[in-house]
């Protein structure tokens, strides 16, 4: 592991038991010339993923406008530091590691390390709720993402110890 990552985990006191807990899988961030900006979020912040997903998820979302449907992206590539203040919040309002990382991944191991997750949201609420599933976007995406080389990381009962996510989608490729 880089020396990055064991010092994010050094200062957040993330021990061996949390590592050997954890089910994800490490992901590597990819060089910054890999990246690109494909349009700006809900909070006028850059939504930024690795070329090959920026492309699905700009055809996708092309194709999904032509049924009404508009998917938002709430986020998308995140570095291991951004993961770290995001913990760190969590940390300062009394929550303990092991609750944060049931819905946190572990510095690291995040799928928006990679570039290739995209978090979705509806244009009436940007909020990463279990609501969404309720949502006609959620219903589009789960009859039509996979063409577009997306699968729902996140299901119900999901073997990775994260819960159910209905707004994570990563990009896998055709």
């Amino acid at each position: 592991m880089e020396s990055l990552l064991v010092d994010i985990h050094k200062c957040l006191g993330i021990n061996d038991d949390h590592l050997k807990m954890n089910r994800l899988t490490l992901q590597k961030q990819p060089k910054l010339e890999d990246l690109q900006v494909v349009e700006i979020d809900y909070e006028g912040k850059p939504f930024v993923l690795v070329s090959g997903a920026a492309k699905a998820w700009l055809e996708m979302k092309s194709k999904a406008i032509e049924s009404n449907i508009m998917l938002m992206p709430f986020s998308g590539f995140r570095s291991y530091l951004h993961q770290k203040n995001l913990i760190e919040r969590h940390l300062k309002n009394g929550r303990s590691l092991e609750d944060i990382f049931t819905q946190i991944a572990i510095p690291g191991y995040s799928e928006h390390h990679s570039g290739k997750a995209v978090d979705v949201h509806t244009k009436e609420k940007a909020l990463l709720e279990e609501e969404f599933e309720n949502s006609q976007e959620f219903n589009w995406l789960m009859k039509n993402a996979f063409n577009f080389g997306f699968k729902l990381s996140y299901p119900r009962s999901n073997p990775f110890g994260i819960i159910y996510e209905p707004w994570h989608w990563l990009y896998i490729g055709s």
